[in-house]
């Protein structure tokens, strides 16, 4: 195949740029630096009822740290026993009184975990101060090396359901300050 004289002399700085690229910044080049991405999950040794923060791994996660107007904010979270022994937790009765403990857990004011958010000024605006009518629970077993995980959510309204939050900042606080997510509640 021949080459035109004329695109030949753009085959070479381009195959020069992509060497670069590839092989990545000269030596002694400052790195190129980026925005920080936001943290979505987080891990760390915590307290699980009886089951205790050295040999329990908590694992949380939320879909997004910007919520516009319909969205909702999804918590999801994975308990690990890395003891040698099993510990409890509290979950609710699945069925009828007295009966086994539902695995399906949730984050909330009733959950396993606890979540709550927080406006600009420290204070909880959700669940808040409502009361909160929770379901049957139980003890139930986190064997060695086990895990355990359930889901919450958040809708962007306020405790009673009957409005959304205010545009602004908020704080997402998972297991009474244990995790802390910064969130961004936009203008409708």
């Amino acid at each position: 195949m021949a080459v035109n004289p004329g695109r030949r002399r753009w085959m070479i700085p381009l195959a020069v740029l992509a060497a670069l690229t590839m092989a990545g910044a000269p030596a002694g080049a400052a790195p190129m630096k980026s925005a920080p991405s936001p943290m979505l999950v987080r891990t760390a040794h915590a307290a699980f009822w009886d089951c205790p923060s050295t040999t329990t791994l908590l694992r949380v996660a939320v879909n997004t740290l910007t919520l516009h107007p319909g969205a909702t904010l999804d918590i999801s979270f994975t308990v690990r026993n890395t003891a040698t022994s099993p510990c409890t937790y509290t979950a609710p009765y699945a069925g009828v009184v007295p009966g086994p403990t539902s695995t399906t857990l949730t984050a909330g004011p009733c959950g396993a975990v606890s979540f709550q958010i927080d406006d600009a000024h420290h204070h909880n605006v959700w669940p808040g101060d409502e009361v909160v009518n929770c379901p049957a629970l139980g003890f139930a077993q986190l064997a060695a090396g086990a895990t355990v995980s359930g889901t919450g959510s958040w809708d962007q309204t306020t405790p009673n359901g009957t409005h959304r939050m205010r545009p602004g900042n908020y704080t997402l606080v998972v297991e009474n300050r244990h995790f802390s997510f910064p969130l961004r509640v936009d203008k409708p």
